[in-house]
């Protein structure tokens, strides 16, 4: 077993193991329509992770969040940088990423979950943690801890 973390709206946690956000709104590693769930090996890069989707809405005017801590089976495989597409880590990624890992997003697929390299914190140790919600395994995920997470506003100075 491993944990992730993830830092989120509180009006979502009842459903954040669908990943249901990311099946409407699409993302770098799913597009729209296909379900995933986005964590972090560390509570630190979850905090980034989710600061750069702010888009700009000061701190002060958020709605409440929460830092999840999610227990996993040991189910993960590692996706290393050179097996990535070209273009992988712009910020403005090439359409056909989001669809690089779909065929690994069935349930008959061995692995419940993929690591892969954050662009905000390059070269770390720290990495993300896809997890696919349709997998039979994901029976064994479950969300250990929920608490609030206020963000200090030094961040967007």
């Amino acid at each position: 077993m491993s944990l992730v973390y993830r830092i989120q709206k509180r009006q979502f946690v009842d459903s954040v193991l669908t990943g249901e956000g990311a099946r409407l709104n699409g993302g770098r590693w799913n597009p729209m329509g296909v379900p995933l769930l986005y964590t972090s090996t560390t509570p630190e890069l979850a905090l980034l992770e989710t600061l750069v989707h702010l888009n700009g809405t000061p701190i002060r005017d958020l709605p409440p969040f929460v830092l999840l801590t999610i227990e996993l089976p040991a189910s993960v495989e590692v996706v290393e940088e050179d097996g990535l597409p070209v273009d992988w880590d712009q910020i403005r990624f090439p359409n056909t990423l989001p669809f690089f890992l779909v065929p690994r997003f069935t349930p008959t697929y061995p692995t419940l979950a993929f690591s892969v390299p954050s662009i905000i914190l390059r070269n770390s140790p720290s990495r993300n943690i896809l997890i696919n919600p349709v997998h039979p395994l994901m029976d064994q995920v479950k969300v250990l801890t929920v608490s609030a997470h206020e963000f200090d506003e030094r961040l967007q100075k």
